[in-house]
């Protein structure tokens, strides 16, 4: 690890926290032209937050057109190649590509009704020749879907109140616009992801189409390729579905409220907190990842952005103090996971919650609350009892800064927290929300160079400014970091639509009600089951939705409570960053930690169990759905049930446990957790065996401590 820097006063303080480059690895043109799309989305998505009230049609249009745009520029079509600028040919070549798929679509209904005229055919053998040429030249084919893209949403706003009109009564202009829409959505989804999404796409495609080639259960009666394309375009299961809806008007807003965060330098703020804190205690730096993943996971909703920015410089300094390589990127990954667990952002798996339950965005967050601090509860016990059992210890007082010296530098870090959160509590919508605690940053960044310039001798000019130059940094940060999801989100919709037109969910959720034969542990398995072959090819948000549409539904008519259906599939829908072969947060915090993948993955599946146990909770306890009483016990005795399984997952509690002192630990972990209500004899209830665990715990503890400890190195 690099040496720590030393501050003005002499003290040691934290490696900085630069703030991300809005810049790209494009030509000069090319990028200012990715810059002004971004900032053109990102102006638009905040004004329709604020002040703004664009119709729906024209929000959704205008937002995946920006984007598939910006993907197109961002995102190689082959993965590792260089971005290469068009030359004049290409250009040529491209727009007259594009035309020619232009003319035919504005003509195929005057072409279906009468027939092609010669203008027709000429327009078809120019538009071939283009097609064998383009498949030679990869800027001919990037330039041609640009223009289409940007082409699709023109005119679908153009005819928008014509083919609301005509609903139904489709016209061959409308398929032809329609199946553009569809194929570039699933090319974009490709740009971005690879081809996990894609294929699954066409293999729903497929399943529509052919329907009635399929066996027993899953046949149906097919669809025409018509019907299926003008379904997903015109209909709101499909492009314009739950997806692109949720994505356009909130998550997308948070996305920029997480980049305003990082652009004004709190994420500097929110390590060096947590190190002032923990970071002397044993293990002390692997505590502060719990910390920081904590609060900035709260804050991107992204496990992955997590790792990178908390990570760089949490691995370093559990390295050094002793954490194995691999060690130290799985507790950095299982933490940085519990961040999007976290509220109030959660990733954008809430916000679609919200929009399919009906429940208010502010009650999914209140009842989310408890059991995410569970989880990230369970990650500290781990890390301390490993740093116990390896005899790791914290960092010298002499690197650390004073809690308070901190505090003192940087509360006002805190204030869009408390602007967020009050008006959430005030009814606001949760966009409305993000975009006020946007302003609320930039207001403080402006008062503190106010401030800076009046009285240098008291205040510290910002290191990092919001000035006009930092805010459109900021504003091409956010619409970078929402294409990821962004991309793929129509194509989702593709998938989603493809579903409910051929009615599997309801062919799943009776397939799962019939084989857990009434069951409620068998189907959780057979739910769990699905997330993680879900999850190996699919991020976190669409595994989520995707498992929810098809297995929700089974989940509620075996009497779990809707939330708590919906909390059980988004919980086990992030197995996907720590679970061997695919993992993709272990790849990204092993490449940090410069660790084997492989053994980064499996550890990070030890620590993080508690993914698999809270569920549980949901299903069989009141946690989400009670009086306050009954929550209050449940939480409880889940904190020490997670301590107790905590100690058990790693062998140690006060010393290094037996094997039969194993065993024990395990069995007390399991009374903690036992449902309250359950009645298991006439006079024994689950609470019985509930203090039974808890006063079991103490006196274990007591044990170990008395029997002495065990001799550990260092």
């Amino acid at each position: 690890m690099s040496e720590a820097h030393v501050d003005h006063e002499g003290k040691p303080a934290p490696m900085e926290i630069k703030a991300p480059t809005a810049a790209l690895n494009l030509p000069p043109a090319w990028n200012w032209v990715f810059q002004a799309g971004a900032v053109g989305l990102a102006l638009f998505s905040l004004w329709a937050a604020g002040p703004g009230i664009p119709e729906e049609h024209l929000h959704l249009s205008v937002y995946l057109g920006l984007t598939w745009v910006l993907v197109l520029i961002m995102y190689p079509e082959r993965r590792g190649a260089s971005f290469e600028p068009p030359t004049g040919r290409d250009w040529l070549a491209g727009s007259a590509l594009a035309a020619c798929g232009i003319i035919t679509i504005l003509r195929a209904e005057q072409v279906e009704q009468v027939g092609p005229n010669i203008f027709d055919w000429s327009v078809w053998v120019v538009g071939a020749l283009l097609v064998i040429a383009a498949v030679f030249l990869r800027n001919v084919r990037n330039l041609t879907l640009i223009i289409l893209a940007l082409f699709v949403f023109i005119l679908f706003e153009i005819q928008f109140d014509e083919v609301v009109h005509r609903a139904g009564a489709w016209h061959a202009t409308d398929f032809g616009l329609a199946l553009a829409a569809v194929v570039i959505s699933i090319e974009v989804a490709r740009r971005s992801i690879g081809w996990s999404i894609p294929i699954i796409v066409v293999c729903g495609l497929v399943y529509a189409l052919f329907g009635p080639l399929f066996p027993g259960p899953f046949a149906h009666r097919g669809s025409s390729v018509y019907q299926v394309a003008n379904f997903l375009m015109y209909s709101s299961e499909g492009i314009f579905g739950l997806m692109t809806s949720v994505m356009a008007n909130t998550v997308i807003v948070f996305i920029f409220l997480g980049a305003f965060m990082e652009r004004s330098g709190m994420g500097r703020f929110f390590i060096e907190l947590p190190l002032a804190v923990a970071g002397r205690t044993a293990g002390g730096p692997a505590k502060v990842a719990v910390m920081a993943s904590a609060v900035f996971g709260s804050i991107n909703g992204t496990s992955l952005a997590n790792i990178v920015a908390t990570g760089a410089f949490t691995i370093p300094l559990m390295k050094r103090v002793g954490f194995r390589p691999h060690v130290a990127g799985a507790v950095e990954n299982s933490a940085s996971l519990g961040g999007q667990l976290l509220p109030p952002i959660m990733g954008s798996g809430v916000f679609i919650m919200a929009e399919i339950t009906g429940i208010p965005y502010v009650e999914i967050i209140a009842v989310a609350a408890a059991p995410a601090l569970l989880y990230m509860l369970s990650i500290g016990f781990i890390v301390h009892f490993e740093a116990k059992r390896n005899g790791i210890r914290g960092m010298e007082p002499g690197e650390l800064p004073a809690p308070l010296r901190v505090l003192r530098k940087g509360w006002f870090h805190l204030v869009p927290f408390v602007v967020l959160i009050w008006l959430l509590l005030e009814g606001f919508s949760p966009e409305w929300c993000a975009a006020m605690a946007i302003v609320s940053i930039i207001g403080i960044n402006w008062a503190r160079v106010l401030l800076a310039a009046v009285q240098p001798a008291r205040w510290a000019m910002p290191e990092h400014r919001l000035d006009l130059r930092g805010i459109k940094d900021a504003l091409v940060l956010g619409s970078r970091n929402s294409l990821v999801v962004g991309a793929v989100a129509a194509a989702v919709g593709v998938l989603i639509g493809v579903l409910l037109l051929t009615g599997l969910p309801l062919k799943i959720g009776n397939m799962i009600v019939t084989i857990a034969d009434g069951q409620l542990l068998i189907a959780l398995v057979m739910v769990a089951l699905a997330s993680l072959v879900l999850g190996m090819a699919l991020p976190i948000t669409i595994s989520y939705l995707l498992i929810i549409v098809l297995a929700g539904p089974a989940l509620v008519d075996m009497g779990v409570a809707l939330i708590a259906a919906h909390m059980i599939v988004f919980w086990l829908s992030q197995d996907s960053n720590i679970t061997p072969p695919v993992c993709i947060g272990a790849y990204v915090a092993a490449s940090i930690a410069v660790a084997d993948p492989w053994k980064t993955g499996w550890a990070s599946f030890r620590f993080a169990k508690m993914l698999y146990v809270v569920p549980l909770l949901f299903a069989y306890t009141p946690l989400l759905t009670g009086t306050a009483q009954e929550i209050a016990w449940i939480v409880l005795t889940a904190t020490a049930g997670t301590y107790a399984f905590s100690g058990w997952s790693m062998g140690w509690l006060y010393r290094r446990t037996t094997p039969v002192e194993w065993v024990v630990l395990g069995g007390i972990a399991v009374m903690c957790f036992v449902p309250p209500a359950l009645q298991l004899s006439e006079l024994i209830t689950g609470m019985h065996v509930n203090i039974g665990g808890i006063v079991a715990l103490a006196a274990f503890y007591q044990w170990q401590r008395r029997r002495g400890k065990e001799l550990v190195p260092g």
